[in-house]
């Protein structure tokens, strides 16, 4: 085991595989928040990274950038103390779930991998089941949005574990909101998977009024499928691929765009709409899932999930006045400083650490594997 403290005893664990730097995805962004939250709220954690794909020098980096960090097997966990571990990983392996097992958890569900596995039309190798095995551990299950919750009882989950909680996701943003300024560059972020549809943005280059349109996409996983269309379309130089993004470039990204595109039909929270939202970037997405909770009415929203009803809801974005422009974005920006700042969240997460650290008995829950799932529908939304 690697760690920087000497302490052993904790208000709380957060157990993870992705931290804020060299972050893999969403749940980097996550951590990165509740580091802030739970500092203002008081609440000092341990920050346990195990199952990570972290390289040694990308290792030594996060232990000298943040203070309480612990880098191990599911077995060092037992060498420190907290009233509550906190998982947020994907990878789960039998070590883990034996600590569920013997010691009060929480499992928060970054995205539900049934619906990652039907909407992306892959096959996830029994990460489905292992997550299912991680819900019937838990003492709770925190969903991101009300979308989350309706798709785990559909899913059969509450049988799994009905002891689940609604917590929003949350961030920290330092970056100055701005009012809109323009309509030249469109931009996309995320991974670069089906189920998101980053080819929608590419496409719109071809349409009447956006021959002159330029696109950044920052996100992982750049295909021959993406390079295929660049070449038959002929955007090469239309179209910048930045890979992932965060920290300073990522700050360069929202800095540089004109809007945000989220043509997706699953998605459990919304977090890159809301980072948008607290920037003042003006967002086209579909009424899918947590974007609902995060947006509202503030977004130039499409009808469906289809390019069709994506396209129409671009050419309103583009006929939008500014005063219009700068409504939606005000507005977006003031949901997110109600209710999903970084402290937020914190303060959300907080309340349920008192509550389940106060609570003595709990309903039992079922194991995995007794007849409780309900398949997934394809596509979901």
């Amino acid at each position: 085991m690697l760690t920087n403290t000497t302490r052993r005893r904790f208000d709380v664990i957060e157990v993870t595989n992705e931290m804020p730097t060299h972050r893999m995805g969403g749940v980097g962004t996550v951590m990165e928040s509740l580091m802030s939250g739970l500092r203002a709220e008081g609440v000092r954690p341990l920050w346990f990274v195990t199952d990570h794909a972290y390289r040694p020098a990308q290792l030594e980096a996060l232990l000298a950038r943040f203070p309480d960090v612990a880098i191990g097997s599911a077995d060092d966990l037992d060498a420190f103390h907290a009233p509550l571990l906190h998982v947020h990983s994907y990878q789960q392996n039998p070590a883990l779930h034996a600590r569920l097992c013997r010691r009060r958890t929480i499992y928060t569900v970054h995205s539900l991998l049934a619906f990652e596995e039907s909407s992306n039309g892959v096959e996830l190798n029994g990460a489905v089941q292992g997550q299912e095995a991680m819900i019937a551990l838990a003492r709770c299950v925190v969903l991101l949005s009300e979308s989350e919750r309706a798709k785990y009882r559909a899913l059969g989950y509450e049988a799994l574990n009905p002891r689940v909680r609604v917590i929003h996701n949350g961030v920290g943003c330092a970056a100055p909101y701005r009012a809109p300024r323009g309509k030249r560059v469109l931009g996309f972020c995320g991974r670069l998977v089906p189920r998101k549809h980053p080819e929608y943005v590419q496409w719109m280059l071809t349409e009447p009024g956006f021959e002159t349109r330029r696109v950044l996409i920052a996100g992982r996983g750049f295909s021959p499928y993406a390079r295929d269309l660049l070449e038959r379309h002929a955007l090469g130089e239309r179209v910048r691929f930045l890979g992932w993004c965060a920290g300073a470039r990522l700050e360069a990204f929202f800095d540089a765009i004109d809007m945000l595109a989220v043509p997706t039909i699953y998605e459990p929270f919304g977090l890159v709409a809301l980072e948008a939202a607290a920037r003042g970037i003006p967002v086209v997405c579909p009424r899918t899932d947590g974007l609902v909770d995060v947006l509202g009415e503030h977004a130039f929203h499409c009808e469906d999930t289809s390019y069709e009803a994506f396209r129409a809801a671009m050419y309103r974005w583009d006929a939008a006045t500014p005063e219009a422009l700068a409504a939606v974005s005000a507005g977006a920006r003031a949901r997110y400083l109600a209710a999903f700042t970084d402290v937020a969240m914190a303060r959300r997460y907080r309340a349920l650490f008192g509550e389940l650290t106060a609570t003595a008995a709990w309903p039992q829950s079922r194991p995995p594997g007794s007849g409780n799932r309900s398949p997934a529908p394809y596509p979901p939304g």
